[in-house]
Formats: structure tokens, C-alpha cells, sequence
């Protein structure tokens, strides 16, 4: 049953231009359509709670159609059911005007670019209105664009009908135990207890069991569990937590409930038992399991297996469950010397005596080969007795010279101590030894590597390169696959889904989605461009906004680099730079060539500037770099010495590339130049974006991302960036970036940077564009990097600090969209056979997916703005947490895809908001705000210290962090 809307439609009409009278229906009656001609304004919608749609065609200098903008605005077509289209921002009339949630508004003004046939409305919004949302309540879904149907990774799954019984298990002493091998002792206490779990229950490997049934022994109960590889039984206790009732999440699922703790227990207990069955069978992470189906040498002793990714996701009416393809690095099983002669890049058929002796293995190779198999799982057998166990060490000496005392007192060697116990003599008897535990020293010879263990250590670059071409598949390959893994999940046998009740379909769903048209790109001169497929091209044309290149130098660092290298360079730099409008490139402009040694890299950079000073009579605002193959050492100092301390642009090459680069690389190389240099590359024509290039209501696009050290280590920060919008066009951006504490995903800072922006963003406005009126009235804000299960946090403090940020900058309140861009999910999409498909088998760039499996109540849509190139194109998954200024699901789908095509440096629309991808790509480079020869230049990755130690490390790592310089940060360095 339709809800209320929360009031009538606002888009306000008028018989201004010659344009019809507006008109409006009555709460509950027939639709209204109205239509405007030129000059006139459309009509208006009236509708409240679950009256039909209204749909305005376009008129030119019409009323917008959701009271949109008056003077040309983009054609709109409200939203259907019993939440209709809201009102919205009108253009040109002075002021925003927020509409109701009613109907829509009347007819949307001209100029918005071609009108695309609405997709068929399939049914409102049907959200309870005592429903709360994390973040905003969905308003409506979008029907702008062409339908089309997909597959989607997704399985249509049951909501368990019975009652769930939650039990606490505490596992023997407290003790922290691996995942594997606290699943394992569960399930021997089931088996062991088939009396009292006559139904198994299912176990999440830490401290939750779920039961379709309440077990015999009351509230609580203690069970032995024998263990065939342990002189003592397993002591666990279990205790009922809680009884949930899963018609709470079917009411959630349905619109008709908040989420609260019994949804989240719900959806964590048919999680729990959907991974049961598999993972009895194969090796296991978080929420996807492997097997060696598929496989693929890595080299030096890992490998890669295929997997399986499986999640219970609540949808629109609907519980679906999430399978997708995943990989993952494995040890190699089986005799350990045979692994180790690997890592060392030996054949493993190799005699060993040469490598692994003690007195041939060098300190630095004994460390490192120990770093890669410290804590490995490896087998040893003695007699009918076989233990797995951790390797802790390797030892000094070989098995033939390490002596240890004998419970009798008497000092005897490894080697004599094995022949002795176990009648055989060893093969190898000057390899090191490993250490097993506190007293226990083992021959290398006489370990086995265990089946199924996981490589999580830091792969090297060709072992990742390995892991890249490995997870690529077509979509057609990867859907196969999908396809064929629910063999392997087998969710129809599995007991565990019987006695939940939950039955799986067979076959992925088919969806409804859309294809928005692309936005038109206006480059210098007024040309302009229509994107397709994602991507286009830009020969003929020039830059939006050429910055003058006042002096340019050259450094090359590279020996090998000839002087016909030079020369083509050179030519090439010129002639593109010409082509594109940028002047100022010196046909031969001067260069300096340096050894790629030492430090002192800025002082290169002073060199280069003095002697074009020298030849041409001023600095240079731009500084050409050669770097040689696997220079990025160089490349950092370049960067620190450029941005942070000198305030000079820096573009860096690679000498294999640019000494015979074609007109398609250097013209990549420009775009960034140019940038940097405080250009404009490319915008979106205005009229298809004019929320964003409305001059009289002004609104600055920020991105923000925080980046986190590698896995493990806790003595370096994580880094923020914040970058915003300073012109009327959303394309020109500049970025702050700090330091903060270790795995914080909130930005400390955030008031203080987005205060920063505000004040770069006025100015430029007042300086640059001589606007009268430079103080934002609207921000649109997207942030990367938070998941589902942040974003109350991210609403409660991050909010906050935007106003607070604005409080600081002394102006009033601008109405805030804030949306969380997701790219970290496992949703993909595929086109039907002989479907709408590009050139790579994927979905078309401009696929957008707001129904059928998003959120039951919150507001989200999937966005695949990219053309395909490798592999399976995955989508931008964006969620709305505030929304003051009213946006209809149409209206930011159009922005956010137009704005992906305005990426810098590229003439491919991207895959996520610019602002974002920028906000990222700062925070990559937050290497470069410290002195490479200071304490802080290039620390570990791989360092463990204590918690303490490595906090204090972190506070020290924030203070030695640098700002960028100031001219610099006045543009995009950051290309």
C-alpha cells in the first residue's frame, strides 16, 4: 500500500512567455502533462501521497520539472508512485525553492540536451513514513534514459520463515585461535553431541552460532571435545544469547521497517550458514572460500586460486545473495625444502646443499627467506604421530652441528637425535633446522607445508602483475564461471539452508536498468564533442583554457637516452602544444643531463632554472623530467623537491616512452601539463549541468579519501585529502592533504581543510572570474572509502565538520549533498547475449541500476560510467546520506556521470567522480610531503613494533609531514 507524500509539489509554473497557464490537479486526481513552448513555463504537478506521475516535456526558457530552472534547464521527468517527485532548484529567479515530495513539477526549460525516452515506471517508492534511513530515504527512482535489461551477480534467496535461536560460544580458555581451527572444534562438538545438535547448528568461527532450533540443555552448557592431535579434550562453553525473528528483516526488506539489531543479526546468521557447506571442504577468508580448480604459478613458491565471493544483500522486496569470482595467493604444498628453493629462484628439483646449507646461506637471504615462511603451518611425522605446527625460527647451524640436551643431560646433535627416534638417516644433514616452538627444532628435510594456506605478505611487482591478468576475465568468462560456482556452493544441498528455510534460484537475476546519454564537452573556441561508448577523441581540437608555458627546462637522468631521443622529444612537446592552444613551449629549450645518483635532486631542479634564466631571461614555470626504467626513487625526490619545497611544476617521463612517443602520448602528457600549469582542459556544456554552472546559485564539488598504511603496520599515519572545485564549471580543482592517526577512516581535520577549499574557491571566483557573488550556496560532496557500516559515523562527525568548516570561513550555511562513492563491492553487471554491449563485452558506459537490488530505504544507485577495456567492468556504487538540496534520483545520476567525463588528464569518461579519483590520487602521493633523506622519507611497509611505540611513531610521521608549497597548491599538481 502507497504512502503519503510529505507535500504537495512546488515546481512552480506560470503563463510568463506565452506559455500555458499553469496548471494542477487536485491531491489523488489524474495526471497532469503539460508541455511548453519557447518562452514558456510548464505546468505544475500537484500531486500528494499516491497519485499518478506528472510528466513535463521541454520547453524552452521553461520552468524547470521539478520546479527546476527557469531561463533553460535540463528536460526532467518526475518520478513515479506514492512518494512522488519533489521540488527542486529554479534557475535564474533568485533563490532555491525547495519543492514538496508530491508530484512533479511542470516543464523543463530548453537547452538540456536531447530529450531520451523515460524508461517505463514500474511501480513508487512504497517506504513506510515511520521508516528511518542511516542516510536519506530513497524519494523515488530515476526513469531519465534508455531501459535496457542486464544480469546481475545476483540469486534470488527466501527470508528464513522460523525462528533463529543465537547462541554465544566461548571457546577453550579464552585463547585467540585461528578461524580454521575454531570452525573445526565446533563442528567436532556437534558431531561428537549428535544427541543434543540433532540440527547443526551454523558458526561463524568467533563467538556466534545460529540454530534453527533451541537446543535441549536449557540456557547454557559446557561440552569436551576430543581432539585426535591433542593429549587433552577442548573445553567450550555455549550459552543463548537471544531468539530472532526473521520477519522483522522481511519487513525491512519490504519498506516497512528501520533497521535495527534483529535485521543485522538476520542477515549475519544466513551469511553464516550459506558459507557452512563450502567451507568444510575448502580453505576459507572473511566471505569467500577457494579451491584448486583453476591455479596459476606465481613463482617463488605461491600460487593463485580461483574463488568464490558469496554475500546475503536485503534488496528492493527481496533477500538476493551477492556470488562473484575471486582470487587469492597460496603458499605451495608440500616439502618445505622444495618451497624454499623456490622462493630463493631455484628449481625446487634442485640439489638443496648449495642453498639452504647453514654455512653457505647468508645473513641478509636467511632473513629474508625467514620473513616468508615465519609462522607457516608445516607436517611432521614421527612414528604413527603427525603435528602441524608454526615455523617461529631458522637456526645458525645445520641439523649435524646444532646441539640441544637430552632429558638425561647428555648434549647429542639434531641429526643424531632423528636417526635415533626415527631409524632413518637424513638426507641433507647441513641444512638449517626449523624452529616449531620453544624446544622444538626440526630438520628442514623432515617438514611438510600444509594444504590451503593463505600468502598474505606484500607481493612483489611481477607476482601482482601475475594476480592482475589472473582476476581479469571477460564478462561473458566471468559470468560462466559465476554460473558454475554454484555447483560448488551447492546451496540446494546444503543442510544448513534446509533447516533455515532458505532456497536459492538457480539462474541470476535479469534487472531493469537505464543508459544515460552523455553529456556534451565543450573544449576552446566553443567546439564541442559528444562522448561515445565512454570515450572520444579530440583531434581538431584545443584546450577549454590553454595556461602559457612563461619557461621550460629540461633534465634527463637517463645515459642511454640519445640525442635523437632528445630531439624527437623536444619536436614533439612543441608541435602538440601548438596543436592544443598552449603557448609558450620553446621549440629547443634547455637542457641539463645529471647522473641518476645521490640526493640533492632540487638543487637539479635550481640548476635548470638558473640556466634557463641564463638562455632565455626568466624562470620557468615548468621543468621537464627523464627518468630511466625503475626510477621511482628518483621520481619521489623529483615530486618533493617540485611541489613541496621549490613550487614548481614538474612532469616526469619515462625515457623508454617519450623518445619515441606518438602524437596520441604526448597529447596525454599535455593534458596533465597543462593542469598543472592552471589550465582547463575540458568542461561539461552548461546547459547539461545546470545545477553545477548555475552562476547565480553557486555550487563547489568536493571529493574526500583517506588512505591507510599496508596490512599490519602501525607506525605510519594514514593520510587524508580533501580537493574541491574552484571554478563555475566544476573542473578545476585544488587539493589539502595531511597526516592523522593510524586506521582512522574519519577525517580529524576535515573542518580545517574543507575551510581551506572554501577560501580557495571565493577567491578564484572573485580574481579569476570577477563574479560578484563567489560564496557557494550549494556543495556537493562525495566520499570515497567508507563502508556500509560507517556511514552513521561518517554522517554524525563528517557532516559536522563541513559546517563547522564553513562557520570558520565566516559565510552562511550552503545546502549540503553528501554522498559516499563505493567502488570496494561485489556487484557486477553483465549484458543479455546479444545484448546492448561495447567493444568489450561490457554493459555500455552510462548504465545506471537504482532498482530491484539496491536498498530497501536508503537512497543508492549503481553508476557504471565507464567504457570497458580489460576485463569486467565493475560499477561506482553511491549512497546518499544528506541530501538538502532535494535531488531527485534522475538529477544526480545525470550530474555524477557528467562529471565523469571531465576526468583531467583523460579523453575516457572514468569510473568514479573526478573529485574522488583526485582525492585518491593525493592521497597516493602523500610520500611525497616528506624529505626522502630525513628519518621520515621511506619507511617500511613491513616494520612491526608495539602498539605504543608504533602510535608514537605515527605522531612523529604526522609532524614531519609537509604542506605543499603555495604556488603549487594554487593548481593541480596532483595530474
Amino acid at each position: 500500500m502507497a504512502d503519503r507524500g510529505r507535500g504537495r509539489g512546488r515546481g512552480r509554473g506560470g503563463d510568463r512567455g506565452g506559455g500555458p497557464p499553469r496548471g494542477g490537479a487536485p491531491r489523488g486526481g489524474p495526471p497532469s502533462v503539460a508541455s511548453a513552448p519557447a518562452g514558456g513555463s510548464g505546468g505544475r504537478g500537484g500531486y500528494r501521497g499516491g497519485g499518478p506521475p506528472s510528466v513535463a516535456s521541454s520547453g524552452a526558457g521553461g520552468t524547470g520539472g521539478r520546479g527546476g530552472y527557469r531561463g533553460g534547464g535540463p528536460p526532467s521527468v518526475a518520478s513515479t508512485g506514492a512518494i512522488g517527485g519533489r521540488g527542486g532548484p529554479r534557475g535564474g529567479g533568485g533563490g532555491f525553492q525547495r519543492g514538496g515530495r508530491g508530484g512533479g513539477g511542470g516543464g523543463g526549460g530548453g537547452g538540456g540536451g536531447p530529450l531520451v525516452a523515460a524508461a517505463p515506471a514500474t511501480g513508487g517508492v512504497n517506504i513506510a513514513n515511520s521508516v528511518r534511513a542511516v542516510g536519506e530515504k530513497r524519494p523515488g527512482y530515476g526513469t531519465f534514459g534508455v531501459p535496457v535489461d542486464v544480469i546481475v551477480n545476483c540469486f534470488r534467496a527466501d527470508v528464513p520463515t522460523s525462528m533463529i535461536y543465537h547462541y554465544d560460544t566461548i571457546l577453550p580458555e579464552d585463547k585467540v585461535l585461528p578461524t580454521k581451527a575454531t570452525t573445526d572444534i565446533i563442528r567436532k562438538m556437534q558431531d561428537q553431541n549428535a544427541t543434543v545438535f540433532t540440527k547443526r547448528g551454523s558458526y561463524d568461527g568467533r563467538k556466534n552460532l545460529y540454530s534453527s532450533m533451541k537446543y535441549p540443555f536449557g540456557d547454557n552448557a559446557q561440552f569436551e571435545v576430543n581432539d585426535p592431535g591433542r593429549r587433552s579434550p577442548w573445553r567450550v562453553r555455549i550459552q543463548f544469547a537471544a531468539m530472532i525473528n526473521p520477519a522483522s528483516a522481511e519487513r525491512y526488506i519490504q519498506g516497512q521497517m528501520s533497521h535495527d539489531e534483529m535485521i543485522l543479526t538476520t542477515l549475519n546468521a544466513c551469511n553464516v550458514a550459506i558459507r557452512m557447506q563450502p567451507i568444510q571442504d575448502h580453505p576459507f577468508n572473511a566471505r569467500s572460500f577457494f579451491t584448486r580448480n583453476e591455479t596459476r604459478d606465481m613463482g617463488r613458491g605461491v600460487e593463485l586460486w580461483r574463488g568464490y565471493f558469496q554475500s546475503v544483500r536485503p534488496a528492493i522486496g527481496k533477500m538476493v545473495i551477492n556470488v562473484d569470482i575471486s582470487s587469492a595467493a597460496f603458499y605451495k604444498s608440500g616439502s618445505l625444502i622444495k618451497l624454499c628453493l623456490e622462493y630463493l629462484g631455484r628449481s625446487p628439483e634442485a640439489d638443496p646443499a648449495p642453498f639452504l646449507s647453514a654455512t653457505r646461506l647468508d645473513p641478509r637471504t636467511k632473513r629474508d627467506l625467514l620473513k616468508f615462511i615465519r609462522n607457516l603451518n608445516v607436517k611432521t611425522t614421527r612414528g604413527t604421530e603427525t603435528r602441524v605446527r608454526g615455523v617461529k625460527d631458522l637456526s645458525e647451524k645445520g641439523a649435524d652441528a646444532l646441539l640441544f640436551k637430552k632429558d638425561d643431560g647428555g648434549l647429542t646433535s639434531v641429526q643424531a637425535y632423528f636417526s635415533q627416534t626415527t631409524g632413518r638417516q637424513l638426507r641433507y644433514p647441513g641444512l638449517v633446522c626449523v624452529q616449531l616452538s620453544k624446544t622444538a627444532w626440526v630438520p628442514i628435510e623432515c617438514c611438510e607445508v600444509t594444504h590451503g594456506q593463505f600468502f598474505r605478505k606484500t607481493l612483489s611487482p611481477d607476482q601482482t602483475k601475475h594476480m592482475v591478468e589472473f582476476s581479469t576475465l571477460r564478462p561473458e568468462e566471468r559470468l560462466r564461471n559465476i554460473r558454475n560456482g554454484l555447483q560448488v556452493l551447492r546451496y540446494g544441498n546444503s543442510a544448513y539452508l534446509q533447516d533455515f528455510g532458505i532456497n536459492v534460484d538457480a539462474n541470476p537475476m535479469t534487472i531493469k536498468g537505464r543508459i544515460l546519454p552523455p553529456p556534451t564537452l565543450t573544449y576552446g573556441r566553443n567546439q564541442t564533442i559528444q562522448p561515445r561508448d565512454g570515450q572520444w577523441n579530440m583531434r581538431d581540437k584545443q584546450l577549454y583554457k590553454p595556461e602559457k608555458i612563461v619557461g621550460c627546462a629540461i633534465i634527463i637522468y637517463d645515459r642511454r637516452f640519445r640525442p635523437d631521443q632528445e630531439a624527437h622529444l623536444k619536436k614533439s612537446l612543441f608541435n602538440v602544444t601548438q596543436m592544443l592552444g598552449i603557448q609558450g613551449m620553446p621549440p629547443d629549450p634547455p637542457v641539463v643531463r645529471k647522473d641518476a645518483t645521490g640526493s640533492a635532486y632540487w638543487n637539479h631542479l635550481k640548476e635548470a632554472a638558473v640556466l634557463h634564466k641564463s638562455v632565455k631571461g626568466n624562470m620557468p614555470n615548468l621543468i621537464i623530467v627523464v627518468l630511466p626504467d625503475m626510477g621511482e626513487d628518483i621520481y619521489l625526490r623529483i615530486k618533493n623537491a617540485g611541489d613541496i619545497k621549490i613550487g614548481v611544476a614538474t612532469q616526469c617521463l619515462r625515457a623508454l616512452k617519450c623518445g619515441k612517443g606518438n602524437e596520441q602520448y604526448f597529447v596525454n602528457v599535455c593534458l596533465k601539463i597543462n593542469a598543472k600549469l592552471g589550465g582547463i582542459n575540458v568542461i561539461p556544456k552548461p546547459d547539461t549541468v545546470r545545477f553545477l554552472t548555475d552562476r547565480a546559485i553557486p555550487t563547489i564539488v568536493i571529493g574526500a579519501d583517506v588512505e591507510h598504511p599496508g596490512p599490519g603496520n602501525m607506525t605510519r599515519p594514514s593520510h587524508s585529502a580533501v580537493v574541491g572545485s574552484v571554478d563555475s564549471d566544476a573542473s578545476k580543482y585544488v587539493a589539502v592533504s595531511k597526516a592523522q592517526a593510524c586506521r582512522r577512516e574519519m577525517i580529524d581535520d576535515l573542518a580545517d581543510m574543507v575551510a581551506h577549499i572554501l577560501r580557495k574557491y571565493m577567491q578564484y571566483r572573485k580574481d579569476v572570474e570577477k563574479n560578484a557573488n563567489p560564496v557557494p550556496r550549494r556543495i556537493l560532496f562525495y566520499r570515497d572509502g567508507i563502508s556500509e557500516g560507517q556511514f552513521k559515523e561518517c554522517r554524525d562527525f563528517e557532516v559536522v565538520q563541513i559546517f563547522t568548516a564553513c562557520d570558520r570561513v565566516g559565510i552562511p550555511r550552503p545546502k549540503l549533498t553528501f554522498v559516499v562513492v563505493g567502488k570496494r563491492h561485489h556487484i557486477r553487471f553483465f549484458p543479455q547475449p546479444g545484448g546492448n554491449a561495447d567493444r568489450s563485452g561490457n554493459a555500455p558506459a552510462g548504465l545506471v541500476v537504482d532498482r530491484e537490488i539496491t536498498s530497501p530505504v536508503e537512497y543508492d544507485f549503481y553508476l557504471q560510467s565507464h567504457g570497458g577495456l580489460l576485463g569486467t567492468s565493475r560499477s561506482a556504487h553511491y549512497n546518499v546520506l544528506v541530501d538538502e538540496n532535494n535531488f531527485m534520483p534522475d538529477d544526480l545520476q545525470r550530474i555524477s556521470f557528467s562529471l565523469c567525463h571531465v576526468y583531467a588528464r583523460s579523453t575516457r569518461s572514468v569510473s568514479i567522480v573526478p573529485p574522488v579519483y583526485y582525492a585518491d590520487t593525493v592521497c597516493g602521493r602523500a610520500k611525497h610531503h616528506y624529505d626522502p633523506d630525513g628519518t621520515f622519507g621511506a619507511p617500511s611497509d613491513s616494520a612491526s613494533v608495539s602498539t605504543a611505540a608504533g602510535a608514537d611513531q605515527a605522531e612523529s610521521f604526522r609532524r614531519a609531514f609537509q604542506p605543499v608549497q603555495g604556488n603549487t597548491g594554487q593548481n593541480m599538481y596532483f595530474q
